[in-house]
């Protein structure tokens, strides 16, 4: 049973956000939210006896507390196979990483491991290019919450580095291309909304 945030993978996670934004009665929410943490189906939990669920539906209340994001150093992590590099120098980003940043955000937080995979590159291959990008997105489900928190994290704060903290080149960037200067600025906000989105605690 999945009492932390430490233990909990981003794939499980996206269920049980999904999960909270249905339709149903609160009950029938916390039985499957149970099954998921429990790694159960939820015939046998409701096949439980009812202390043992009682005892599994009080682990389940982490949910409702903030997730503390882990430390990213922008080093490659492994996560379902994959070696991945995350995206660290934002002036350099692809047009195409840009357009799929755009769409995937639009969405969240139901896409956050299609968010994620924008700037998680297998190590030795460009954006999308030689690698099949769902199966990057099916990794980055493996890493845990805190990770993924710890990467956007990690994302918003070279991104800041690169454009912000830049004065040289905010200068440059703007005299050369005010469109791309403005486009890059959006994404910095929208990063920064991610970041602080994911971490506030579900409402169990």
């Amino acid at each position: 049973m999945i009492n932390n945030y430490e233990a909990l993978d981003l794939g499980r996670f996206m269920k049980i956000d999904r999960i909270l934004h249905t339709p149903q009665e609160e009950i029938d929410k916390q039985v499957q939210i149970v099954a998921i943490l429990a790694d159960m189906t939820e015939d046998e939990v409701l096949h439980l006896p009812l202390a043992d669920y009682s005892s599994m539906a009080l682990q389940a209340a982490f949910l409702g507390d903030h997730c503390e994001p882990a430390e990213m150093d922008g080093k490659p992590i492994q996560a379902g196979g994959l070696l991945l590099v995350p995206t660290s120098d934002f002036t350099k980003i692809t047009t195409a990483q840009y357009v799929d940043f755009q769409t995937f955000v639009k969405d969240f937080p139901g896409t956050l491991p299609e968010l994620l995979s924008c700037f998680l590159v297998p190590e030795g291959k460009q954006y999308n290019t030689g690698y099949d990008i769902a199966q990057v997105q099916e990794a980055v489900r493996c890493i845990t919450l805190p990770q993924a928190i710890g990467l956007t994290a990690f994302f918003f704060k070279r991104f800041n580095e690169s454009i912000v903290d830049s004065v040289t080149f905010l200068e440059r960037t703007a005299r050369k291309s005010p469109k791309k200067m403005a486009e890059l600025k959006k994404i910095l906000q929208q990063l920064e909304m991610v970041s602080q989105g994911i971490g506030a605690g579900l409402p169990m």
